[in-house]
């Protein structure tokens, strides 16, 4: 038997015309991606380029291996299919290139054998995954999707690329009929399309449908910067250029040196907050995902992302035609002509769209810095901040209550001041609910009665503490939470301790990933972490008791924020003697309760309340106590028990009130 391989160019007479084809769409293609690149750049300066070995290990596992993609197992699949036979189709179509034109000895022997068998399997493959895409997008027809002209452009081109390629694959096997045909089954099996053809039909055949092919193929690659199928470049590029600091610390300005504070102009969003936008696959995952958007409040993150894409595509060109005409370019704010107020308001920075985001797009910075402009700018805001800015001014907390009644929760305690005792292994952080708020204080005197029973050394600040700044830095009050933080840095500082605890999440979050940025490092535990220790070593003895079902409801700042989600779940499991009966969504995939991104501080007028969606959804799961390890998720929480007339059905406690009902004596 002859070795296996196959003539290269088969008959095409004056096949080196595919070069000049391929030069011009690589031309049109450069021109595409250059008009692109030009708008990034006209975004600010951002390091991206930091810990290369980190970024190429990203781009790596999700940019190329996409996992990232199989976090939603249906249409992650059908992805890896479509990616996985476009890759391997290409690869092979070069292994081509490189025989023809470089004489290099490569389709040959067995190496072609199982060549041709993977193409095939690949490209049966890619065109399942095309099917599927079609199926679902317009059958299936989930709201997430779009369904626009570009959409309908990108399946065609891709499915006749690959039926055209089988055809004269088949046409070929047909007319040279090698003894290895069935080394390419797809192939072999059209050619049986041709059994009673002549060879000149066949031939020909193949000759019109190998132009044809070259044609639309060439046509797809001078196409893809001008569809959404850039994201072939820009979403493994955003992948390596993806944040590596703490999962949702938010840039900071500085406040001497800044000339605007946040977006007035799209030329003030970063270069690579811009490529983000390139980026964007309008896969939908983030709007199935957001608790506004399922709340039926005006906010979509992929609606805000593709918003803002557009309006960089109108607004670029113009600012670029103003800078080569030397005229002076007036600010032009993204809110109001891309995206509106409803929009960036309703946000509560649960980071649940960038966690479900399979190409690393950062929502929350862009939402945020058009909040700064808003408020440190224009002084638009919704009124009711107006509060929670002047008390986190004046009295350093967002409910505007006097300072010296920040101690009040502690009255009969006798719980110890840090200026009495100012070295201690814990410095206890209470934050503002649970110094002022009359449900979160029993959180407080929960565990301040743990601690105690434990013999832990702790101490707080008393009227020393102010707010942790959380309220103000994600409701856009930029200058206010710098404020707040650096003068607890400097109370922090005049004492000695070995750790930060806390109850609140947005303490924890920000006292341990942003005060960084300022000079503030400190090592801080959550009360959920320290409680699970203390009863790992022996330190609390505990009465569990079953006492109905108990449902634990993730902190958005406490899970997807800062991945903490055993510690809690190991101390209500010590605490009722069963585990947790975990609600549909949970962990990461957590529903938010409604409290963040200073949204506690806010009027819901929109839609529906986000806190009875999720106590709704407690109640279906059959739990009659939900625990969690927030006080601004309690309160929530509870309201939403209350207003829907199920405070009777569910109670609603921290895991710290659970314990210290459970401990011994």
């Amino acid at each position: 038997m002859p070795i296996p391989t196959r003539e290269i160019y088969w008959n095409i007479q004056g096949y080196n015309i595919l070069y000049a084809v391929f030069i011009i769409a690589l031309i049109i293609f450069a021109y595409g991606f250059y008009r692109r690149y030009r708008l990034w750049r006209l975004g600010g300066p951002e390091r991206r380029i930091d810990q290369v070995s980190k970024r190429l290990w990203s781009l790596f596992r999700d940019g190329l291996a996409q996992i990232s993609v199989l976090k939603e197992a249906s249409p992650g699949l059908m992805h890896i299919a479509i990616y996985g036979g476009f890759v391997v189709l290409t690869i092979g179509t070069i292994l081509v290139l490189l025989q023809a034109d470089f004489s290099l000895q490569i389709l040959y022997g067995s190496f072609y054998l199982w060549y041709s068998l993977i193409l095939d399997l690949f490209g049966v493959l890619f065109l399942l995954g095309l099917l599927y895409a079609a199926f679902r997008r317009y059958i299936l027809r989930p709201e997430r999707l779009n369904r626009l002209a570009d959409d309908a452009v990108i399946l065609s081109l891709l499915f006749i690329i690959g039926v055209s390629g089988f055809i004269i694959e088949g046409a070929r096997l047909a007319a040279t009929q090698p003894a290895w045909a069935a080394w390419s089954p797809v192939g072999q099996w059209i050619a049986s399309w041709f059994a009673s053809a002549s060879p000149a039909a066949i031939a020909a055949t193949h000759r019109y449908t190998w132009w044809f092919h070259l044609l639309i193929s060439m046509g797809f690659i001078a196409y893809i910067p001008f569809s959404k199928l850039f994201h072939i470049f820009t979403a493994p590029a955003n992948q390596f250029f993806k944040t590596l600091q703490p999962k949702g610390q938010l840039a900071a300005i500085d406040m001497e040196k800044a000339e605007n504070f946040g977006v007035t102009d799209l030329t003030q969003f970063t270069w690579k907050q811009l490529l983000d936008l390139d980026a964007c696959t309008e896969c939908g995952r983030c709007q199935d995902q957001c608790p506004a958007f399922n709340s039926r409040k005006p906010l979509s993150p992929k609606k805000i992302i593709i918003d803002l894409q557009t309006h960089m595509s109108d607004r670029g060109v113009q600012v670029l035609q103003l800078k080569k005409k030397g005229e002076e370019i007036a600010s032009e704010s993204p809110v109001g002509t891309a995206v509106a107020d409803d929009e960036i308001w309703a946000c509560t920075t649960c980071m649940a769209c960038q966690h479900h985001c399979p190409v690393a797009i950062e929502h929350i910075q862009k939402i945020v810095d058009l909040r700064r402009a808003r408020v440190m700018m224009d002084s638009q805001f919704p009124q009711e901040l107006n509060t929670a800015f002047r008390g986190l001014e004046t009295n350093a907390n967002p409910w505007n209550m006097g300072q010296d009644a920040r101690a009040d929760w502690m009255q009969g305690l006798n719980i110890p001041l840090m200026a009495e005792n100012p070295q201690v292994d814990y410095l206890w952080f209470v934050g503002c609910a649970g110094c002022y708020d009359d449900r979160a204080r029993d959180i407080s005197r929960a565990l301040a009665t743990i601690l105690q029973k434990a013999g832990v050394s702790f101490a707080v600040l008393g009227v020393e503490e102010k707010c942790c700044g959380d309220p103000a830095r994600r409701a856009g009050n930029e200058y206010v939470f710098q404020m707040l933080a650096e003068e607890n840095m400097a109370t922090f500082k005049q004492y000695t301790f070995k750790k930060i605890l806390t109850a609140c999440p947005h303490g924890y979050h920000m006292i341990k990933n942003e005060y960084r940025q300022f000079g503030g490092e400190f090592e801080v535990i959550h009360h959920s972490e320290l409680i699970a220790g203390l009863i790992k070593d022996g330190k609390l003895a505990l009465r569990p008791e079953k006492a109905g079902s108990v449902t634990y409801h993730d902190s958005c700042y406490l899970g997807r924020y800062n991945d903490i989600y055993l510690a809690p779940r190991t101390v209500l499991a010590a605490a009722t003697g069963s585990g947790v009966k975990e609600l549909p969504r949970s962990k990461e995939k957590s529903f938010c309760c409604g409290a963040g991104g200073g949204r506690m501080f806010m009027e819901e007028t929109l839609g529906d309340r986000i806190n009875h969606l999720r106590v709704q959804e407690i109640a279906d799961s059959g739990a009659s106590v939900v625990a969690s390890a927030c006080p601004f998720c309690l309160d929530m929480l509870d309201d939403g028990a209350k207003e829907k007339g199920l405070e009777e059905k569910i109670k609603v406690k921290d895991i710290a009130q659970i314990v210290a009902e459970k401990m011994n004596g």
